[in-house]
């Protein structure tokens, strides 16, 4: 008698690495893969400056990692393909890089051809995506009505 002791989750991709859907159920989140994601999403648009790159920081402060050794870790070409992530790491990455890609009021084409490639390698569908975008728009509506309410009614 034969036994198989190979899970489906123990199947291996490419070059005898996990597969990229190995840990797609879990809700592991991987900090460091995460920031180098919105680091390279952020490198996409030349026009990006100090609050995308703030934005990141932040992350990486609550986080605890150091920013400035992961942004130098960090390749221009930094590829994800190679890197297993949680669905639930994939859509945090996602969202974030909508976040960095929107805050200049500029949602660049190189920064959305970058997000549907990683949205697309991380198996993450464009629907998905697309919902990203709106739930964006609609936690800015929410902070900016915050900010108006704590502003208080100056008109009256």
């Amino acid at each position: 008698m034969t036994v198989n002791h190979h899970s489906t989750s123990e199947t291996k991709g490419e070059k005898g690495m996990p597969s990229a859907n190995q840990d797609r159920r879990t809700n592991v989140f991987d900090r460091e893969t995460y920031l180098k994601m919105l680091i390279s999403i952020a490198r996409a648009d030349k026009d990006n400056s100090l609050p995308e790159y703030r934005f990141i920081r932040k992350q990486a402060i609550q986080l605890g990692v150091n920013y400035e050794q992961i942004l130098k870790d960090t390749d221009r070409d930094f590829e994800i393909g190679t890197h297993q992530v949680s669905r639930m790491t994939a859509l945090r990455v996602l969202k974030d890089a909508i976040m960095i890609a929107s805050m200049d009021g500029n949602f660049s084409l190189p920064e959305k051809q970058k997000l549907y490639t990683y949205a697309e390698k991380l198996d993450i569908p464009r629907t998905d995506v697309d919902d990203l975008e709106t739930l964006v728009g609609q936690l800015k509506a929410l902070d900016q009505r915050w900010k108006e309410l704590v502003a208080g009614h100056p008109d009256e």
